[in-house]
Order: C-alpha cells, then sequence, then structure tokens
C-alpha cells in the first residue's frame, strides 16, 4: 500500500496500524505540490515518524507523494536527491 504523506500529520498514519500486519506500507515524504526541495533533515524527520507510527517492519518504502511531472527538472532532480540523502540520515540514526 502506497501513502502520501509529505501534506499529511502524522497522526493520521494511525489508521494504517489496524491493517493486516502483512500489508506492507510505503511512505510518501516529498512533496510534490511544492517547488522548495526538503532537506534531508526533514526527510529523515518523515521517515522517522512513519515508523514511529508504523512500526519499522511496516515501512518498507519510501519515496515522492506522486510523480515529478509539473515540477521543473532541476527541483524534481533535487528532490530525489533530498530522499536519498534523509533516507540515509535515517538509517544512520536509527543503527546508532
Amino acid at each position: 500500500l502506497v501513502l502520501e504523506c509529505a501534506r499529511r500529520e502524522g497522526e493520521e498514519l494511525t489508521v494504517f496500524r489496524e491493517l493486516r500486519e502483512d500489508i506492507a506500507l510505503g511512505v510518501g515524504v516529498i512533496d510534490i505540490k511544492d517547488n522548495e526541495i526538503e532537506s534531508p533533515e526533514t526527510v529523515a524527520r518523515r521517515i522517522e515518524q512513519a515508523v514511529k507510527v508504523l512500526g519499522a517492519e511496516r515501512v518498507r518504502w519510501v519515496h515522492p507523494d506522486c510523480g515529478f511531472w509539473m515540477l521543473p527538472r532541476s527541483v524534481a532532480d533535487g528532490k530525489m536527491a533530498a530522499l536519498v540523502q534523509g533516507r540515509n540520515l535515517f538509517l544512520g540514526k536509527s543503527r546508532t
């Protein structure tokens, strides 16, 4: 199940805790409706919030909320770089 979460409050994720445990979740952590590129720290915080609510075992993927078709290429590239850097930052923090 793929969720758009970048523009939503983390509390909304609680409803997904009640899904069967075998249903893996992908969490959108990049806002595709804003031309501002997220910092890696913002992305890491969004991932951390989702993991806190849903559990690390449920969050299998992180991704943009949707496609980048309406964004300038440079913004889309920057957002994808922030996604990777934020994921790496989260993984580094979660292992310590």
